[in-house]
């Protein structure tokens, strides 16, 4: 809406039944007469969702400029311990999302994450990871 784009091609979808709402560019950043409150969450909301999405793909960029599988699995799992504060959490998303979030095929992602498991650096059970060894895990950042 913002670009000076006329056109950007992209597809989107609901992940359950949705409305749409077209708002032209000055209902959303002009300032309001009556200085209405859901104005203000209209533009705060459009912030923060442009924001948290600039920071999704700046990690992305990150994650696919390191070479080796077991580094993007490494550097995710640390990221996540960050996140959740602690070893043990569950993945944000499923395991062919990761796979496609961190550039790698599905099977090879798993047969990395089940070799780091042999290794006893991680455990993990469906979407639960434990970090058993973050200094060996931090060895492949």
């Amino acid at each position: 809406m913002f670009s000076g784009q006329t056109l950007w091609l992209s597809t989107i979808q609901a992940q359950k039944d949705s409305a749409v709402i077209f708002l032209q560019r000055d209902k959303i950043v002009g300032e309001c007469g009556n200085v209405c409150p859901w104005h203000k969450k209209l533009i705060w909301n459009l912030l923060k969702i442009i924001s948290d999405e600039a920071l999704v793909l700046n990690k992305k960029v990150e994650y696919l400029t390191i070479k080796s599988i077991r580094g993007k699995i490494a550097t995710f799992l640390i990221d996540q311990c960050s996140d959740f504060g602690g070893y043990t959490f569950v993945l944000p998303m499923k395991r062919k999302e990761l796979a496609e979030f961190l550039n790698v095929s599905r099977p090879s992602l798993s047969r990395e994450m089940s070799r780091m498991r042999d290794e006893g650096i991680i455990d993990f059970h469906m979407s639960a990871i434990k970090i058993i060894d973050i200094e060996r895990l931090k060895k492949h950042l």
